[in-house]
């Protein structure tokens, strides 16, 4: 057995992929999940692909701050298991009716795809064996419009902003719920090229992914039911014509590589579409606003502690 990788987001679509390909590979996979019972059903059907696979269900709610402290402190309180070695970021939500917040009361979008995985990252990091490797999973919508399908630009605010829609410019509309998403993604690359310098000096990798239109994954759960099924109805039909478009086997297998290639041993701090390091937007190298959205984040994180 060759390490421990903890995934969150792993009941289903791309990190239950991912998961899949990692545990195949030889390594004890941590479901980091919401919902135990989902878990285990996933667990189940990795098992019934790759008998006698190695895995553990943990649950952890990155919309709950005290459930990722929960989390991590099962998680280590648990030490039989090879050492934890890789950490990846997976699970997302992309909120598109109205405004919902967090148990902690951020922005749920903000407080999930980047607060709860911040939290999950400094509680870990001292624990990630080395040679580690962190993954985040970004998004080309970080990009605008002309890279994203016409998905609209992200909106970078104060971080304070960001998590508290009371002092956000943006309102509860759904282009106002996809800038959010859009935001996310672009807040996850400053964590990770913020988090690879402060780790420098560790033989401990961070990078970020991108999937590409995945339009099997439930990213869309939030969506109006008919606009889902007809989504879903053409995902086979997306995933052949439109470019950038993979199927979610594709982009979990793409995924579990970053983790484990021997080829990116030495790889930090870069940003990768499927196995192709591509650059990400100018402006998510806005190394002020990498170390302000650090900063927040640590503040933002404590006060609820």
């Amino acid at each position: 057995m060759k390490s421990s990788i903890i995934v969150t987001g792993a009941s289903a679509g791309l990190g239950l992929c991912a998961s899949q390909e990692l545990a195949a590979a030889g390594h004890h996979v941590v479901l980091a999940v919401r919902s135990v019972e989902r878990g285990e059903a996933a667990a189940e059907r990795i098992r019934a692909k790759t008998p006698g696979a190695s895995l553990e269900v943990l649950r952890l709610d990155l919309a709950s701050l005290a459930s990722v402290r929960t989390g991590v402190k099962e998680f280590l309180a648990n030490g039989d298991r090879p050492p934890l070695h890789g950490l990846v970021c997976n699970a997302g939500i992309q909120v598109v009716s109205g405004v919902k917040r967090t148990q902690d009361g951020f922005e749920m979008t903000f407080g999930t795809n980047h607060l709860g995985h911040f939290l999950l990252i400094q509680l870990l990091l001292e624990h990630v064996a080395e040679p580690g490797r962190i993954i985040l999973v970004s998004s080309e919508t970080h990009q605008g419009p002309r890279k994203s399908m016409g998905f609209p630009a992200p909106v970078w605010e104060d971080p304070r902003a960001l998590a508290d829609p009371s002092k956000s410019r943006l309102d509860g509309s759904p282009k106002s719920g996809r800038i959010r998403y859009a935001t996310s993604k672009l807040a996850n690359l400053y964590a990770t090229y913020e988090l690879a310098r402060r780790v420098e000096g560790r033989r401990i990798t961070v990078n970020a992914f991108d999937p590409g239109l995945m339009p099997e994954t439930g990213l869309d759960r939030d969506w109006p039911p008919l606009m889902q099924r007809m989504y879903h109805g053409m995902a086979p039909l997306l995933t052949r014509l439109v470019p950038g478009a993979r199927s979610v086997a594709q982009s979990g297998a793409d995924l579990a590589w970053m983790v484990t290639a021997p080829e990116l041993a030495e790889v930090s701090g870069a940003y990768y579409s499927g196995r192709r390091r591509v650059p990400s937007s100018a402006e998510s190298h806005d190394q002020a606003r990498a170390r302000e959205l650090w900063e927040a984040s640590e503040e933002l994180v404590a006060e609820r502690s």
